[in-house]
C-alpha cells in the first residue's frame, strides 16, 4: 500500500516490483497523479497491477478489514514501535496467514520525501526497517517495495513446501479465536477513550499521547475477536453503571 505517492513513475516501478515477486494487489492512498502515462511507462509489462490497483482517500478505510498491518520506516520515533527486518516481517506475515485463511495483511509504504507520519505508523502493529548502510540508508520507493516483496516470496515458498494443501472451513469457535481486524480494534479504542473521558481519567484534549501508547499496547497484544468483545462488554458495563449513578 503506497501512501500519498508523489511521482507517478514510482507507482509504475512499484507495480513492476510487485509483479516480479509474484504479487498482484496494490493499494494507492491519495496518489498525487494517477492514472498517468509515466506510471504505465515505468511499469514495463506490469500494467495489470496498475489496472487493478485500488484507489482510496484514506488509510483507515483501506485497512479496516486487515488483521495485521505493518509500516515501513527508517526514522526513530518518540513512541517506539516493535521493529522487524523484512525477513522477520515476512515470517510473521506467513505465520499470521497460517493461523486463519481469512486474515488479510497490509504493508504500508510512506511518501518518497517524508515516509509515514506518526499517526499513520500508530495504525500499524509492527514496523519494518531495512538494515541499509547507516551512512547512506536512503532507498527509493520501488527498491524498498522490491526487498519486502522478495522476502514475502521466499517465505511463501518455504510455507508451501510444508503445507499439505488441504483447505478447511472455519467453525464459529474458530472465528471467535481469529485475530481482530483493525476496524474492530479501532472501535474498541474509541469505546475505551469515551469511557476514560467519562471517568475523568482523560483530561487533556485531544489525548493524543495516551491513546497512542494504548494503541501500541493493544497492537502488541494481538487480540482475538472474542477478546475484543469481552473488553467492550466490560466498557459497556462501566458506562451503564456511570449512567445509573
Amino acid at each position: 500500500m503506497l501512501v500519498e505517492p508523489t511521482h507517478p513513475g514510482n507507482i509504475g516501478a512499484v507495480a513492476r516490483a510487485v509483479k516480479t515477486m509474484g504479487l498482484q494487489r496494490l493499494v494507492l492512498v491519495n496518489p498525487k497523479k494517477f492514472p498517468h502515462y509515466e506510471a504505465s511507462k515505468r511499469a514495463a509489462g506490469a500494467e495489470s497491477v496498475l489496472q487493478t490497483a485500488v484507489l482510496t482517500d484514506d488509510i483507515q478505510s483501506a485497512i479496516a478489514d486487515c488483521t495485521l498491518v505493518l509500516g515501513t520506516s527508517v526514522r526513530d520515533r518518540e513512541v517506539s514501535w516493535p521493529t522487524l527486518t523484512p525477513n522477520q516481517a515476512a515470517a510473521d506475515v506467513m505465520g499470521h496467514l497460517r493461523q486463519n485463511t481469512v486474515h488479510q495483511v497490509a504493508i504500508l509504504f510512506g511518501r518518497e520525501s517524508s515516509g509515514l507520519t506518526n499517526g499513520e505508523l500508530a495504525l500499524c502493529q509492527q514496523q519494518i526497517s531495512i538494515p541499509a548502510n547507516p551512512q547512506y540508508s536512503s532507498l527509493n520507493l520501488a527498491a524498498a517495495v522490491q526487498i519486502v516483496c522478495y522476502e514475502l516470496r521466499m517465505a511463501a515458498h518455504a510455507e508451501s513446501e510444508q503445507a499439505d494443501g488441504q483447505k478447511r472451513s472455519l467453525s464459529t469457535a474458530e472465528l471467535r479465536r481469529a485475530a481482530a481486524t483493525k476496524q474492530q480494534l479501532e472501535g474498541h479504542l474509541q469505546h475505551l477513550q469515551q469511557t476514560l473521558e467519562s471517568l475523568d481519567f482523560i483530561k487533556s484534549k485531544p489525548p493524543t499521547m495516551l491513546m497512542r501508547k494504548l494503541t501500541r499496547l493493544y497492537n502488541k497484544a494481538q487480540l482475538t475477536v472474542e477478546e475484543v468483545q469481552i473488553l467492550r462488554g466490560i466498557l459497556t458495563a462501566i458506562q451503564d453503571r456511570e449512567t445509573r449513578s
